[in-house]
């Protein structure tokens, strides 16, 4: 049986003035967007973190599961846009993308949420059909995905359907019901249940304990918190997790990398 190699990542928001972007941002009107200073570092870490899925890559076949909220949209116009379209925002993920489809064996694509990649088959699926990623029956994308990579079964989507586990001190809350629910809902139909869930949108990570009869566990994101992230405080404020996670499988056996970054703290502005 091959080895494999599977990625998951999450949470692009390319369009927010907080979101992945490329060193030149192409806007409607022939301009163009600079990223910021914590931008270009969040550039920088996406491609820290595919140099090393490539190099864990050696002699398994990579598959990469974009796990939704690839931009941003045009939900709220204000301060944290770049001002571009929505046509323009899934231009560039497309462009950001590419490399990563041309690395990988398969690479599959999951909706996000509505109000940023608009309902039904929207961002993700014009984005999967632009850079050729696999079909998921008729479309490019799907709300949900039941995969098997290497004898070991997963479950994706973007929403996680719970809001719990978003604070250090309730950590694995939310992943726990997830696990349990979809279990249940598997047994109660006399089906086999998935050996991993994996879910997205809240951009904090958490996990289950290895004891229950699913893993299921939660991905960082690939933006940094906005204002109203700070302001509710759902992103482990001030410092956000950026990265993803890389599943290693052999053997129907699976173990998982965390490959993450930490941002900077707020700048210390000093009075003496």
């Amino acid at each position: 049986m091959p080895k494999h190699i599977l990625a998951a990542i999450s949470d692009l928001h390319v369009g927010s003035a907080v979101g992945l972007s490329p060193e030149r941002f192409p806007l409607d009107d022939s301009g163009h967007y600079s990223p910021s200073r914590e931008q270009l570092w969040l550039l920088a870490r996406w491609h820290e973190f595919w140099a090393s899925v490539k190099a864990m890559k050696r002699g398994r076949r990579l598959t990469v599961v974009v796990n939704g909220d690839i931009v941003e949209g045009g939900h709220f116009p204000g301060s944290q846009l770049t001002t571009a379209s929505p046509e323009t925002m899934e231009y560039v993920a497309g462009e950001l993308l590419k490399p990563v489809r041309k690395m990988a064996a398969k690479m599959f694509m999951i909706r996000g949420t509505p109000v940023h990649v608009k309902k039904g088959p929207g961002a993700e699926e014009i984005v999967g059909r632009a850079i050729g990623t696999e079909k998921i029956g008729r479309n490019y994308s799907a709300v949900e995905l039941a995969l098997n990579v290497g004898g070991v079964r997963f479950h994706f989507s973007h929403h996680p359907g719970t809001g719990g586990g978003k604070l250090p001190w309730t950590r694995g809350t939310g992943m726990r019901q997830v696990a349990l629910k979809l279990w249940m809902n598997y047994r109660s139909h006399d089906h086999q249940p998935p050996d991993v869930a994996v879910r997205s949108h809240l951009h904090v990570f958490d996990d289950t304990p290895s004891s229950l009869p699913i893993y299921a566990v939660r991905t960082p994101a690939f933006c940094l918190a906005n204002e109203f992230a700070k302001k509710v405080g759902a992103q482990n404020e001030p410092i956000s997790t950026i990265g993803g996670l890389v599943f290693l499988i052999e053997d129907g056996k699976w173990h998982m990398e965390k490959l993450f970054y930490s941002a900077a703290p707020p700048r210390e502005i000093r009075v003496e």
